[in-house]
Order: structure tokens, then sequence, then C-alpha cells
């Protein structure tokens, strides 16, 4: 996995950038041509705006879709495919359902507002010690959080109001907004009637989440002078892990 770098991703990289770029011309970019955007974002990151307006999409989707749904019957809904919610006795699921609705309200409207810099800080430090400790690739902690930052933001700034106009035109907002775009092979798949870690797996391999290893593994080749594989490698086995986690989990609890 040590690349030379005389791969395209690392003859980008091997040169400083004369212009750095302005922000929304290197966010525009990044969707088309992002080998060639990186750089430019590596020279002048500008990552604590990007935090910022990852914050500020993230609050006014919750502001929107919390004043539309019924928390009480989206909760329900996230329950009723659990089969130990199924046993229970309807008075412990009807307690369970006025906790969880109380909880997902409070959180909500606090959450969105530290939970962008903390996903982009956690996963920016994780995948920092990938490519640095396992890749010996020679990526610096900024540069991981740019890497971060700029892709999950360029992501969401798509996928956010996709959502809610699908929300809209469905006009049925206690449906899940993870699945309100269907982009995965879970579409072809009824929830209710295939197992929970196997419904997991299918809705993990999506269009946005291909796009978004795409970019940060681009982003990855970019910082540390190696060729896309490596930036594929590293980013994809963390990926998979990832799903593994999930597939157990939902093995375990339903």
């Amino acid at each position: 996995m040590n690349d030379t770098s005389d791969s395209p991703a690392s003859v980008v990289a091997s040169d400083t950038p004369q212009d750095s770029g302005s922000f929304f011309g290197n966010l525009f970019n990044l969707y088309f041509e992002p080998a060639a955007t990186f750089p430019k974002i590596f020279a002048k990151s500008r990552v604590w705006l990007v935090i910022l307006l990852q914050t500020a999409l993230a609050v006014g989707f919750s502001m929107i879709w919390l004043g539309k749904i019924d928390a009480r019957e989206f909760m329900r809904r996230q329950m009723e495919h659990n089969p130990r919610i199924q046993q229970m006795p309807a008075e412990q699921v009807e307690r369970i359902l006025d906790t969880q609705a109380r909880v997902m309200k409070k959180w909500g409207a606090i959450g969105p507002a530290f939970a962008p810099a903390l996903v982009d800080l956690v996963c920016a430090g994780f995948l920092f010690f990938v490519f640095r400790f396992f890749l010996a690739a020679e990526v610096s902690f900024l540069q991981s959080l740019a890497t971060t930052a700029w892709s999950l933001f360029a992501i969401g700034l798509i996928q956010t109001p996709m959502m809610l106009a699908i929300l809209t035109v469905k006009d049925d907002w206690n449906v899940d907004p993870n699945q309100a775009i269907q982009a995965s092979p879970a579409l072809f798949a009824d929830q209710a009637s295939v197992p929970g870690w196997l419904f997991s797996l299918l809705s993990s391999f999506d269009l946005f989440t291909f796009w978004t290893v795409f970019l940060l593994a681009t982003g990855f080749a970019v910082a540390g002078k190696r060729n896309l594989s490596t930036g594929l490698w590293g980013i994809g086995i963390p990926w998979a892990l990832w799903i593994l986690l999930k597939m157990g989990f939902r093995l375990i609890f339903g």
C-alpha cells in the first residue's frame, strides 16, 4: 500500500497551488474536480467556516423537521420492527414511547448545534490515525479535518434539501429521513419482512455513501501524496467495519 508519488492524485498534491481559490469556487469544483480542488482547500482550508455552515444546515433541518413530525408516531414506527418491543406488554411500550419522544424532542433541539463539529473531529481524528500510522501517509490533522468537513458538507448540501423536498412531497414527516431518499438496494426490500441485520446491510450501500467515500478517499490521497487506490483502502476498510458493527447491533438488539 505504500504507493509511489507518480500517481495523478500525488502529482496534483506535489505543488502548492498559486491560487487557493474562493470558498464557493472550491465548494462548486469539489463536486466535479475533487483531486484538483483539495490542494486549494489545503492551502486555505477555512475549516471552521465549513463547520459553522454544517451546523447551520443541521440546525435548519432539525427546526423544520421537528416542527412537522409527531415524535411519538415517529418513534412508534422505529420500534415496530423490533421483535423485543413486540413481545412487551402494551403499557410498557407506551411508557417507552413517551420517554423516547421526550428525549427525541430535547435532543433534536440541542444536538444539531454541536453534533456536526463532534462528528468532524472524531472522524478526522480516526482517519488521521489510520492514514498516518497504518498507511504511513504524511497527512496532517488539519488536512484530515479539512477533508472530512468539506466532504461531509458538500454531500449534506445536496442531501439535506433533497430529504426536505421528498418529505414535503410525501406529506409524511414521520418517515425516517435517512430512508427518505431511496438510493440503495433497501428500496427493493420490505423492512417488515427481512431481518434487521439484512436491511441494515442493504441500506448501507447507497449512492450518497459511495459519493462520500470517494470524496474522502480523494482528499486523503491528495494530502498523503498517494494514489486513489490507497485512499479507497484507507476509507473503505473502516467503512466496512462500521457496516459490520451496525449489522451486529441489529443482530443483538433486533
